[in-house]
């Protein structure tokens, strides 16, 4: 699969931030994007503007850890337009509580169903029909909080993230005899409106020195369009200046964050 003119594309979360970016790049390569997400306005919005570039999408509003709703998608993508050839599992989200104490079970309970559980529902409704093609690709957006866990990501986002690395790790490996490919993605800092939920968002010029979106969806593009002979099994994309952020996290004295 080296180029994606013509292919059924999947990417989550693609209502803004790297989803969104990631869904332009591919309509822009011919590719037919179905964008996933919340929020219907802003998955509007995408595919909008896909449309303006002459490119070819159509939006989905639904709940990713919601599995009969992803196979309905799924479904529906095949009808119109074939087989997925690519998904994109970038749905993804944060709390403004990080710490073990201050995170609610219910906060907890709800980013590893998004995050996690949903990375692995959204695999499972396209994996059958790609290994029965024996061809297709998986890209799982992670986070540099999978390797480096701490306040920065808080408790539930980065054991979640640390999951879909492992996920994909054994993913790869229970498709090793076939030629279906599964790449994960650790992005660092990147300026996206969940920089917002962070106990103190960083002002502009920090965000100047962050990884774009458009940067990851180049890294995912890579991903999806080398020879099918070859495949990238993990990514780490970071800003290339690494700045100090724990004032950012640190909790008020005697109060968890």
């Amino acid at each position: 699969m080296d180029t994606l003119r013509g292919r059924a594309c999947v990417v989550t979360g693609g209502g803004s931030g790297i989803g969104r970016a990631v869904a332009l790049e591919m309509a822009g390569l011919g590719a037919r994007v179905a964008v996933a997400g919340r929020t219907r306005a802003k998955l509007d919005a995408v595919v909008a503007e896909a449309e303006a570039a002459a490119g070819t999408a159509r939006g989905y509003a639904l709940d990713v850890s919601d599995h009969a709703a992803v196979e309905a998608m799924v479904s529906d993508v095949e009808a119109r337009w074939g087989p997925v050839d690519v998904l994109v599992n970038n749905a993804g989200l944060n709390v403004a509580h990080r710490g073990t104490l201050a995170t609610t079970p219910e906060e907890i309970e709800r980013l590893i169903a998004v995050n996690l559980t949903g990375a692995i529902l959204c695999a499972r409704a396209v994996l059958g029909g790609m290994i029965e093609r024996n061809e297709g690709t998986i890209v799982n957006v992670s986070s540099d909080s999978a390797l480096r866990p701490g306040m920065m990501s808080g408790v539930a986002y980065a054991a979640a993230k640390a999951g879909v690395n492992n996920f994909t790790e054994f993913l790869a490996d229970e498709l090793r005899h076939t030629a279906v490919r599964a790449c994960v993605i650790s992005p660092g800092e990147v300026e996206t409106p969940i920089l917002e939920l962070r106990p103190r968002p960083p002002d502009a010029e920090a965000r100047s020195t962050m990884c774009q979106p458009e940067d990851i969806a180049r890294a995912v593009i890579f991903a999806c369009t080398l020879p099918p002979r070859t495949t990238v099994t993990e990514m780490v994309v970071t800003p290339t200046v690494l700045r100090d952020a724990s004032a950012e996290v640190l909790p008020r004295p005697g109060q968890p964050t």
